[in-house]
């Protein structure tokens, strides 16, 4: 057993080597992760920690990769498998079976692989509020538009490059990478390209996908592809519908643009909604299937609203600020 008084585990030269000094790293992060680390123990760890900058980075850049890992324990992936084949070579570690195997995994197959460029990757969140709009740029050359009132996450690493897009819409300009597909999970479907031009919008339990360029394959209960300038829609039950829309229709909101063609009145109002910070409201139930059609510019709702008063048998009233209630006239 370790005291303060003994002289630490892994004491070393101040000038070892970086690989001696994960190897060390590991083993104390091993050591603190276990219940029968003594007091004594966490003391010379601490004499160990103090003897160094180079130890104090070194600790935590891998103690920031143990605890990402503690999300992948006990499941089922290649590099876990890789690391179930390494032997490690002290009987010290052999005590934290599964413990020494996660260090293993760091170490044999290089603290690299849980980087943003590895296995782990890198995570984002994205949330644009009613009005705004968004470009997130990849490392890759591929970027994403994100319209208003959109959130989505996504996930990039060596091997996929992943969004899940939870509502709203945005459009995907795909760099090409057979090595690394590009994948958008949304509703009960997946949309799988290599490299394209492509949007997606989730809206009142329903997905709809428009191609610009390229192909597209849609999975959901079945599989289907599509190429430019042609529109598929899935519901929440992972059924293909028609699309009303076509993509050019779909994607003018990036040209500044909404385009409606026989369209239910509150379709179009959820729409216009998604662009401005004034909440639009009915005041008759019925009005909602009353059809729009139109081009509208998303930066002038009162225009719009005026177009659909002088259209439709309906009143526009102001009740408050960032509110337009329609009436029936």
């Amino acid at each position: 057993m370790l005291s303060a008084t003994h002289r630490p585990l892994f004491n070393m030269p101040k000038t070892e080597a970086s690989p001696d000094l994960q190897q060390q790293a590991i083993e104390w992060i091993l050591r603190l992760d276990s219940a029968a680390c003594t007091p004594e123990e966490r003391q010379a760890f601490r004499e160990w920690l103090a003897q160094g900058e180079d130890r104090q980075r070194i600790y935590r850049q891998l103690a920031d990769k143990w605890r990402k890992l503690d999300r992948f324990k006990g499941g089922d992936f290649p590099v876990r498998r890789q690391a179930l084949s390494y032997r490690p070579p002290r009987k010290r570690l052999r005590r934290f079976t599964e413990l020494a195997l996660a260090a293993c995994l760091l170490l044999g197959l290089g603290v690299g692989t849980f980087s943003e460029q590895g296995w782990y990757g890198h995570r984002s969140h994205y949330v644009t509020e009613r009005g705004d709009r968004q470009t997130v740029q990849l490392a890759d050359g591929s970027r994403l538009d994100l319209s208003g009132d959109t959130e989505l996450n996504l996930r990039v690493n060596r091997w996929r490059r992943s969004v899940e897009l939870i509502k709203g819409e945005a459009f995907f300009s795909v760099a090409h990478n057979p090595q690394q597909p590009f994948e958008v999970k949304a509703g009960n479907g997946t949309i799988v390209d290599i490299g394209t031009q492509f949007d997606v919008k989730v809206q009142n339990r329903q997905v709809a996908v428009a191609v610009l360029e390229g192909v597209v394959k849609v999975e959901t209960n079945g599989s289907r592809e599509i190429k430019a300038n042609q529109v598929l829609n899935y519901d929440s039950q992972g059924n293909f519908q028609d699309s009303p829309d076509s993509s050019a229709n779909l994607t003018a909101w990036l040209r500044g643009q909404l385009v409606f063609e026989n369209r239910r009145l509150d379709e179009v109002l959820n729409e216009l909604e998604r662009f401005h910070d004034t909440r639009l409201t009915l005041a008759d139930p019925s009005l909602a299937k009353l059809k729009v059609s139109g081009t509208f510019h998303i930066g002038n709702l009162d225009g719009a609203l005026n177009v659909i008063a002088m259209t439709l048998p309906v009143n526009i009233q102001r009740p408050a600020p960032g509110q337009a209630l329609l009436v029936r006239r």
